[in-house]
């Protein structure tokens, strides 16, 4: 395609049994490592090195994958992955704040309080918990959150392996 920034996609496998709580450390870890504005790959990645012009991550529960997402200039290809890899094993090396952890926790608590303020957003939870035979009430998760630690969310980053590196290009 003629495309004037490349598109980079970085797939994750969480290796290994994910027992139900596990989600949660996943969660956290994917918050800390990329969605949001204090986010090491928008702080780092983006803001820091300039190497993209959006970047983030998403945890896809339903499959145990984390996929990350940049657009970057098209020579920076090697640099970005480069460092991108290298959040992953400051994340597997517990190289974060626990001000990154509630500032993840803070992220996560406003999700969870528009599924109650928010009709739509309430229905499809309580949809999604209706099919899921682990069924957990707002409150539940919330205090699941609450309950994760610093080495809930390294044990998850330990079981992130590369499955699939995407680049699309001119």
């Amino acid at each position: 395609m003629d495309v004037a920034q490349g598109k980079l996609v970085i797939g994750f496998d969480l290796l290994g049994k994910i027992r139900l709580d596990d989600r949660f450390a996943a969660l956290l870890c994917n918050t800390i490592l990329g969605d949001g504005a204090n986010s090491k790959l928008f702080r780092i990645v983006r803001e820091q090195e300039s190497l993209a012009y959006t970047t983030n991550s998403k945890y896809v529960v339903q499959k145990s994958n984390f996929f990350i997402k940049a657009g970057i200039e098209i020579d920076n290809y090697e640099k970005t992955v480069e460092l991108i890899n290298k959040q992953i094993e400051d994340m597997k090396n517990g190289n974060f704040t626990d001000e990154d952890i509630e500032n993840a926790k803070r992220y996560v608590y406003a999700g969870i309080d528009s599924i109650k303020e928010e009709q739509n957003t309430a229905i499809i939870f309580y949809y999604g918990e209706e099919l899921s035979t682990n069924k957990i009430t707002i409150d539940e998760y919330y205090e699941k959150i609450k309950n994760t630690t610093k080495d809930d969310i390294i044990n998850i980053a330990n079981k992130l392996q590369l499955n699939t590196i995407y680049f699309l290009r001119n």
